[in-house]
């Protein structure tokens, strides 16, 4: 091989080494910044509820709320510890996250189209539930509609935003840090079902309280509507064990009450 030739492949392979860290790089910073943003939002969705707010309220020491160092940045000041991420479902974390409250006015200033809150305690799944016109608009923007390729969480658009829908769909990407809905295969675990079977959804007027009733893999594009006399809740994501595919957890409706209620 000549010394042009050899100096030729050195340059292509050192383009590829670049472009190729040059990817790396940028999903690794969409996911950082995606998961700060989610950080701010939860922030404000657990901020004490006022009559009147701006964003040096959004942030109370007493606010069961991990931020990162963008968002006690952003607030200036910190918060000790979110709701339960890791461990199983307890009296105490379900009696906790039963008596949540979720600052919906707050919320709303920054994006009137965040329409509930989701949370699966001691999960992970504690996010702004937001819902379009259409359900295309969230796949690449988040709950502050910043574009973003982990998208929002987003209720189906046909389906009703207070949640009182004979079926309530809710999608979100399966993102491969487990954010968004990618601890969601989790359910898969019969093991990790038994010990994570609620899921608690809040709304303006309500706190609705779900319980783990099937979950599956399907390549069919609509699933079966509901034909029970229960309410129910179905959070979708991408499956990829196989082309095409969408992993489904469905649980039933066990209590609506006032926000806050025990």
């Amino acid at each position: 091989m000549s010394k042009v030739v050899r100096g030729f492949v050195m340059c292509i392979a050192l383009g590829v080494m670049v472009f190729a860290g040059y990817q790396l790089a940028n999903i690794v910073y969409n996911y950082a910044s995606a998961n700060e943003d989610n950080d701010v939002i939860a922030a404000i969705a657990d901020s004490p509820i006022t009559e009147e707010l701006d964003e040096t309220e959004f942030v109370d020491p007493n606010v069961q709320n991990k931020l990162t160092a963008y968002a006690k940045k952003l607030f200036g000041k910190a918060a000790p510890g979110r709701m339960p991420i890791t461990g199983n479902q307890t009296k105490a974390s379900l009696a906790k996250a039963q008596q949540r409250r979720i600052n919906f006015p707050a919320l709303k200033k920054k994006n009137k189209q965040i329409i509930a809150w989701i949370y699966v305690p001691n999960m992970g799944i504690d996010y702004a539930v937001t819902k379009a016109s259409d359900n295309k608009y969230y796949l690449k923007r988040n709950a502050l509609k910043k574009p973003s390729s982990a998208g929002a969480i987003f209720m189906d658009a046909k389906a009703r935003a207070d949640f009182e829908g004979m079926d309530s769909p809710v999608y979100g990407h399966h993102m491969r840090d487990k954010s968004m809905f990618g601890s969601l295969p989790k359910f898969r675990n019969a093991s990790f079902r038994k010990k994570h079977q609620y899921i608690y959804v809040y709304t303006p007027q309500s706190t609705k309280k779900y319980k783990l009733s099937s979950q599956f893999i399907t390549n069919q594009k609509q699933l079966a509507p509901n034909t029970s006399s229960t309410k129910i809740l179905t959070l979708v994501t991408c499956e990829y064990t196989s082309a095409n595919a969408h992993y489904v957890v469905r649980a039933k409706l066990v209590s609506s009450k006032a926000p806050g209620a025990k």
